[in-house]
């Protein structure tokens, strides 16, 4: 099949550092290749892919050094003309970019599916529904059933992969699991803060790895800065890809106390893989991740994940991998996609828009 990648351009594919988006992107473009598709990634020219590379900008944007972020969305609608010549070449497109492309892909002659990787929000919903009858993927069931199923077209629940090759040690290494993991961005929405307090509370202590973005400047400075003077709290940092995986294989369990409905959480995907277990907040997708009591636990407060710490020790590792293995894997990934492209190719001599049953 003859596939168009149409990702964001603010970071590369796969990102350098945080990019939850790209870093999927990657995975489900490298996996394609790998099973002979003809694939062409439109992204940034510092993207490092096997598939074939289209690109209107050297680097992702915020690498970049036009800082008028004004004039960012430029860069995407040049890459979406650039991909609207070329839309020929292809039996279907696979936009990642968002509600920016759609007033553009609904004039395509070429089939093309949206994966929705964050929320329909109120300053964009009006763009989703003026454009709702296309063909759409959710990355969870809570993303679909919270954002707006009686209106959007959702073809299927796919959900994001991870590559389990990434999260394996050495068999001669072994390491001691001995504190708690908190890693993403430090902010409200990722619960920093109550990660740590958390950790406190138990008398454990902590490792917290993320990067604060300029948003979340404030955040930190009235929330996290004091908090990471405890000595039970070590800071490290964003951390890269092989340092995320020996942080997972050290902690007792990764603290994913999230404040928003998030649609798919690759830190708890990432963490099932190295056999770590989760304690997080039951919102978004976090119970599709994970099954309360198997793979971890998942409360409503401080208080119950405190209190429900003990069940942890309880937790195998065998079990948390398993978990991983077969529900978030990139070939499961790649594969349930595969059905989606076909659904919309086999139909697309008849049919412009597919409605899926929901």
């Amino acid at each position: 099949m003859r596939i168009a990648q149409l990702a964001p351009l603010v970071e590369s594919v796969p990102p350098k550092g945080y990019g939850g988006t790209e870093l999927v992107v990657n995975l489900l473009t490298e996996e394609l290749v790998k099973n002979a598709h003809d694939v062409t990634l439109f992204a940034t020219g510092d993207s490092i892919t096997s598939a074939k590379l289209v690109s209107i900008i050297p680097e992702g944007l915020r690498a970049s050094q036009d800082n008028f972020r004004h004039r960012w969305n430029t860069y995407d609608v040049r890459s979406i003309l650039t991909l609207k010549k070329m839309q020929d070449q292809f039996d279907i497109i696979h936009n990642h970019m968002g509600f920016m492309a759609l007033p553009f892909l609904s004039e395509f002659k070429t089939p093309v599916v949206t994966t929705n990787h964050n929320n329909i929000v109120p300053y964009c919903q009006d763009i989703y529904f003026e454009y709702a009858n296309m063909p759409f993927v959710a990355i969870s069931q809570a993303y679909k059933n919270l954002n707006f199923p009686d209106k959007m077209n959702y073809a299927e629940v796919v959900y994001n992969g991870i590559d389990l090759d990434d999260y394996v040690l050495p068999k001669n290494l072994r390491i001691s699991r001995d504190y708690l993991l908190f890693i993403g961005r430090i902010s409200k929405a990722k619960g920093t803060a109550d990660a740590i307090d958390i950790a406190i509370e138990l008398g454990l202590p902590i490792k917290v790895a993320g990067k604060v973005d300029a948003t979340d400047i404030s955040y930190y400075e009235e929330h996290i800065k004091d908090r990471l003077k405890h000595p039970l709290v070590d800071y490290i940092g964003e951390a890269t890809k092989d340092q995320k995986a020996q942080l997972y294989a050290g902690a007792k369990a990764v603290v994913y106390p999230i404040d928003f409905d998030e649609p798919f959480g690759l830190v708890m995907a990432e963490a099932l893989a190295m056999g770590t277990p989760v304690m997080a907040y039951d919102r978004g997708s976090v119970c599709e991740i994970i099954k309360d009591k198997e793979v971890g636990i998942v409360g409503n407060t401080k208080q119950e994940l405190i209190d429900r710490y003990p069940e942890i020790e309880l937790i195998s590792e065998k079990a948390c991998m398993k978990r991983a293995k077969e529900n978030f894997s990139k070939e499961r990934m790649a594969k349930h996609y595969l059905d989606v492209f076909q659904k919309l190719v086999v139909g697309s001599g008849t049919k412009r828009i597919y409605q899926f049953t929901n």
